[in-house]
């Protein structure tokens, strides 16, 4: 399916707060955003001179309307939203010091042997001379 984009631009930064105010986006959100943005579009083509205010005053402030969205849930569905938010920061933290901190001993150690190897001649010569034949007493 095509994704379908607002003609104007009220609607449209109206649908990025809303979009960007969720915490996290999962499943149940992403289906409630696209029912939101299917009711956005809806109201788009009913008043094609709508503004920001407009949608503001018709639907409400996007902060308000993720409270609603979260109070109409589980208790239990919001607490472990907020552990698995907490859970994936905590991750992010740890993970991503450790990639940085491997990447620099790699970059480290290559740096090294790069070192090690310029030291090497490039190629060594060898000289053979010939003395002619030399004769063995016995």
């Amino acid at each position: 399916m095509k994704r379908q984009k607002f003609k104007k631009k009220a609607a449209q930064i109206f649908y990025r707060q809303l979009y960007t105010t969720f915490p996290l986006h999962n499943t149940q959100e992403k289906k409630f955003l696209d029912f939101f943005k299917k009711r956005l579009m809806e109201y788009e083509i009913q008043y094609p001179e709508a503004t920001y205010q407009d949608y503001i005053y018709h639907f409400g402030l996007p902060e308000d309307i993720i409270t609603l969205f979260y109070q109409h849930h589980d208790h239990h569905y919001v607490i472990s939203h907020m552990r698995s938010r907490k859970i994936i920061k905590y991750t992010a933290c740890i993970i991503i010091p450790l990639v940085v901190v491997c990447l620099i001993y790699f970059l480290y150690t290559t740096y090294q042997n790069y070192q090690n190897y310029m030291e090497f001649p490039y190629y060594e010569e060898e000289i053979i001379y010939d003395y002619g034949t030399i004769t063995m007493h016995e």
